[in-house]
């Protein structure tokens, strides 16, 4: 089983970030009154590294690599990104040249008072922040 977390994986390509916006996150923008573009705060490099690190380490203990998990994923999901699924979907549209990362994701509240974090949190820092 891969490591139950409390933040978020997405993908940079030429500066540009690739994530889903599934349709669980308008419900959830609606309910929090929040506006519509997510905003995401990338945790520090050592703690990106160990959770990549950890994730590969969970699918070595199934005997996967990454491309192995993607391949099944892909064939358990149709090859569409699942929800709360953000490592796999950051896996599935990863590129050469890309960068992986993990901190927190949420949206602004729209009264202006701050970010609504969905995953993660504003000032989360270490590991043992992001896991439940």
């Amino acid at each position: 089983m891969l490591p139950v977390i409390d933040g978020h994986f997405w993908v940079v390509r030429n500066g540009k970030i690739l994530d889903t916006d599934f349709a669980e996150y308008g419900m959830i923008r609606k309910y929090h009154n929040l506006t519509g573009n997510m905003v995401y705060k990338e945790a520090d490099d050592f703690t990106q590294t160990l959770m990549v690190l950890k994730f590969r380490k969970a699918l070595n203990k199934f005997g996967m690599c990454e491309d192995d998990y993607i391949r099944f994923k892909k064939c358990m999901c149709a090859g569409k990104a699942v929800f709360r699924s953000c490592y796999y979907n950051s896996l599935m549209v990863m590129k050469e040249g890309d960068e992986l990362k993990f901190g927190s994701m949420g949206w602004n509240k729209k009264d202006g008072s701050g970010v609504w974090w969905e995953f993660g949190g504003e000032d989360w820092k270490g590991i043992k922040a992001f896991l439940k």
